[in-house]
């Protein structure tokens, strides 16, 4: 069920590490699911850093990531919408008509939990639980060149919404023009629109490729990996259970983060949440 969780005010406020307990319950969750069904995912991002630095998160971490080739997520997407546990919401642009957050496909959302973040346009009407972040990867077409088409269309697809949701208050004339023309494209695709265009534009991928990236539904096109570098997969302890992580956790992070190890100074830590908070019995029983 999706719940509007914005306004309750019998929710009691939640510490990081709470949160970041029930994160770990929903990955539990996805972890279980994706055994039964041979459902290859990954940690991913800060973290995958947590896991391999810290053995759990980030200490100032107020997120979690996890990755899957397409054609697992594909899977995993529709098992899950019957095999979650009822406390959990699979939140896609399908399941939650009201959800916005078009960089990220797709949420896992802990019911009866409010995490509302700093940096994202505040939306009352969506789910807005505590959650983990479930992120698709594609294998990449035979051509770079058709990659780079691709991601012209697929990049500017996403920006279009992403700014239609984030519209300044003061806007130049330039971007006026510019807003005008997100606007047309945003009123005429609308949520299914965008996502047969991903569709089609997925299928000109290569599953056979030996590199994968972001999926082409996320804005991150900048990362190309080796797909030896992530398969075959090993575990990783992560808040003292074992989940799976990339077989050369080493050369993904070196990738994506440079030096991995050594954590920024104090004031560059990122913080998400403006506002964490649950209900009662949720905290009593955790």
């Amino acid at each position: 069920m999706n719940e509007n969780l914005y306004s309750d005010e019998n929710y009691i406020d939640l510490g990081l590490r709470d949160a970041q307990n029930l994160m770990v319950e929903i990955l539990k969750e996805v972890h279980k699911i994706c055994e039964k069904h041979n459902i290859k995912y990954f940690l991913d991002a800060g973290t995958l850093i947590g896991a391999v630095r810290h053995k759990g998160f980030i200490p100032w971490d107020d997120d979690l990531d996890i990755g899957m080739l397409r054609e697992d997520y594909i899977k995993f997407l529709e098992i899950a919408k019957t095999e979650l546990p009822k406390h959990l919401f699979l939140q896609t642009f399908e399941n939650d008509e009201n959800y916005d957050i078009y960089q990220v496909p797709c949420k896992i959302r802990y019911n009866g939990t409010l995490f509302i973040q700093k940096v994202i346009a505040e939306n009352s009407n969506m789910h807005n639980g505590i959650y983990i972040d479930v992120l698709p990867y594609d294998s990449l077409p035979k051509k770079m060149s058709v990659y780079k088409f691709q991601r012209k269309i697929s990049n500017f697809l996403i920006k279009c919404f992403v700014r239609m949701r984030e519209i300044p208050e003061k806007l130049s004339f330039k971007n006026k023009i510019t807003h005008t023309l997100y606007k047309i494209v945003v009123s005429m695709l609308k949520d299914k629109g965008r996502m047969k265009i991903f569709d089609k534009l997925i299928k000109w991928n290569d599953v056979n490729s030996p590199y994968m990236a972001y999926g082409l539904d996320t804005p991150w096109s900048e990362y190309i990996y080796k797909k030896e570098d992530f398969f075959d997969l090993t575990k990783l302890e992560f808040e003292g259970e074992y989940f799976y992580v990339p077989g050369n956790t080493h050369n993904v992070l070196t990738q994506l983060y440079g030096d991995y190890m050594t954590p920024p100074k104090e004031e560059d830590r990122e913080w998400h949440a403006k506002i964490i908070k649950c209900d009662p019995k949720i905290k009593e029983s955790n």
